[in-house]
């Protein structure tokens, strides 16, 4: 994980032990960060995203990288496009009739 130039990164065994500590023994965040030289939102991330998500690690809620093809030709998607269009005018003629029937 690629962060700012000094920042420290925790190995997963780190940030499970440190979240087992707070969690389930109730040792605080204000000792924890003395003892293990922590920042006190950092226990309070990993801790919450243990809760969240059943591990101290970050989620990742969105893929990475460029999003796959759909696989349609150009002719399906002009005819696809082309579809999408006469409905949308189709709507729009309709309202406009709805609108002048008020």
């Amino acid at each position: 994980m690629a962060g700012k130039k000094g920042m420290r990164h925790y190995p997963l065994e780190f940030r499970q032990m440190i979240v087992d500590l707070h969690l389930k023994e109730g040792v605080g965040t204000q000792e924890l960060c003395l003892r293990y030289e922590l920042h006190r939102s950092q226990v309070k991330a990993w801790s919450r995203w243990q809760l969240e998500f059943g591990t101290p690690e970050k989620p990742q809620l969105k893929p990475k990288g460029r999003a796959k093809s759909t696989g349609e030709t150009d002719k399906e998607k002009i005819a696809r496009l082309e579809m999408e269009n006469a409905l949308l005018k189709k709507f729009h003629e309709l309202l406009g009739e709805e609108r002048k029937r008020k």
